[in-house]
């Protein structure tokens, strides 16, 4: 009978160690499960932009204000009477001026008029 009881704590033993390996254990399971989360969080994210997406599609499927819009701001597009107006902002530079070279914040020179 103790044969059958050792036996039996060897066999439980094996198995724990078993369970609490990497190979199918509860490390595995814990990795799996925090995967799990991450994946449907993924999921829910896609499924907020596939229906903000749907309805994008709707509206310009149905309003030509909203289709104009998106072709204005994404494609540039003009109409046939307007003229479309570009404007490029300069960046300034910083105003550096020694009594010898004066220059403006735009790197261009000031000359300076003496009256004799």
């Amino acid at each position: 009978m103790k044969k059958i009881y050792i036996a039996l704590a060897v066999l439980i033993l094996i198995l724990q160690a078993r369970l609490l390996s990497s190979d199918g254990g509860f490390g595995e399971l814990f990795a799996l499960q925090e995967q799990l989360k991450t994946l449907e969080a993924t999921l829910e994210e896609q499924r907020l932009l596939n229906a903000t997406l749907a309805q994008q599609v709707k509206a310009l499927q149905n309003d030509h204000a909203s289709l104009e819009t998106i072709a204005r701001q994404t494609l540039g597009m003009v109409k046939k009477e307007e003229v479309f107006i570009k404007v490029i902002e300069l960046k300034s530079l910083p105003l550096t001026a020694s009594p010898d070279n004066k220059s403006s914040a735009d790197g261009s020179r000031i000359e300076e008029s003496v009256a004799n």
